[in-house]
């Protein structure tokens, strides 16, 4: 029984440290949690890297806490341990080929956090999918699409991959739309139809000279005009974008400003034409020969 009770001992002290570990690994956590939310209500740009900071701190105390609890509790472990750094050499070759993704996306993570190319909300478009940074952790970050899907990209795909970020710097952004009319309908008016939309939008932000437009170009089938405004963000400008056209053609319509649609003028040849013009008559004399015999 005593026996039993000193093989059982070793383990009891493993799993006893190992619960004190996570528990402490948990209030203090909390307790980081207390600390950075008071800090990032102050330095709202810092958020992405004391969230960071926050994680790979606990990860260490995880990983100090496992490792001396394993060493305490089983002692015949030291040895192993020693041996694995006399052969570090060896080892560290092994490791560094083994993990030499997870260590590249932990050291790409570090880096996101420091030099923050996007941070934690922030809009950006990745590989032609507009997201959301939803969060970065210590081997990959997870961005929320528009369609609420969530792409968890290796953080250091970020090192070679070009991201589009609407939120640095300036979240503002301008809402370009292109409409095209007839050439038969009123230039400035459709003008000025969109310039007054545009002008009395409630997400439209005052800037400059906008809102204002532009003829782009004589199309095929008609003027091709580019309305130009601003929004607040990416996906208000979005919205914006789709509103708007919808109440220009709306008040197009009630205007008889004609939105056109592809058109084709066909030109005969001289001789053509001649042939189409005696078939013409041919078929009047014809026609009225016709009613002449009824009557």
């Amino acid at each position: 029984m005593q026996i039993i009770q000193e093989d059982l001992y070793p383990f009891a002290i493993f799993v006893s440290g190992i619960l004190l570990t996570f528990v402490i690994a948990r209030i203090l956590h909390n307790l980081l949690i207390k600390y950075t939310s008071a800090k990032i209500l102050e330095e709202p740009k810092l958020k992405t890297t004391y969230l960071f900071i926050e994680k790979l701190f606990i990860a260490s105390i995880i990983l100090i806490g496992v490792a001396s609890t394993t060493f305490t509790a089983f002692p015949g472990t030291r040895g192993i341990a020693v041996s694995l750094l006399v052969a570090a050499g060896f080892i560290s070759i092994v490791i560094g080929l083994a993990a030499q993704s997870t260590l590249s996306n932990l050291v790409s993570g570090i880096l996101i956090a420091i030099a923050q190319p996007f941070s934690i909300g922030d809009a950006v478009v990745f590989r032609n999918e507009f997201c959301f940074a939803e969060d970065i952790k210590l081997t990959h970050t997870t961005l929320r699409t528009w369609d609420n899907r969530r792409l968890m990209i290796p953080n250091s795909l970020f090192q070679s991959e070009v991201v589009t970020n609407y939120t640095a710097v300036d979240s503002t952004m301008l809402v370009p739309l292109f409409v095209q009319i007839s050439y038969e309908s009123d230039l400035e008016k459709a003008r000025q139809i969109m310039v007054d939309i545009a002008r009395r939008h409630p997400d439209f932000m005052p800037i400059g000279d906008l809102p204002k437009v532009h003829v782009m170009d004589f199309a095929e089938s008609g003027v091709n005009l580019r309305l130009l405004s601003r929004a607040k963000d990416q996906p208000t400008a979005f919205e914006m974008a789709r509103e708007l056209l919808r109440q220009i053609k709306k008040e197009f319509d009630a205007s008889s400003i004609e939105i056109p649609y592809p058109r084709r003028y066909l030109v005969p040849s001289k001789r053509l034409e001649e042939q189409i013009n005696r078939i013409a008559d041919d078929l009047e004399a014809f026609t009225e020969g016709k009613y002449c015999q009824t009557e």
